[in-house]
């Protein structure tokens, strides 16, 4: 039987701020024991408890969230910085149009 993780792969092609792909890469582990089928709203539900526990609020258009462990040394000057509008508008979209394949397959 598959897991939610499959949803993760691919990357998306462009991400908004360098912290984006840690907390992509986080959700996906997160996923990994949970098997398919699963509900899309508990995913959606899941996925902004989570945003909101590592910056303190819910995605919003136009801002940006520092997270600190996602703070990488070298990496350039928004390291650590995950965008609203990438999440709101990409990448939980993304993340629910796969989820509704997948459970369907």
């Amino acid at each position: 039987m598959s897991n939610v993780s499959i949803i993760f792969t691919p990357e998306p092609d462009q991400w908004g701020l360098r912290g984006d792909p840690f907390l992509w890469q986080l959700l996906k582990e997160r996923y990994q024991a949970v098997e398919l089928p699963y509900p899309p709203n508990v995913l959606w539900e899941e996925i902004l408890r989570i945003f909101a526990d590592l910056t303190g609020e819910l995605p919003e258009p136009g801002k940006h969230y520092y997270v600190d462990q996602f703070a990488k040394t070298h990496v350039g000057m928004s390291t650590g910085w995950i965008s609203g509008d990438f999440w709101q508008a990409t990448a939980i979209p993304l993340l629910m149009g796969r989820l509704e394949q997948a459970n369907r397959s």
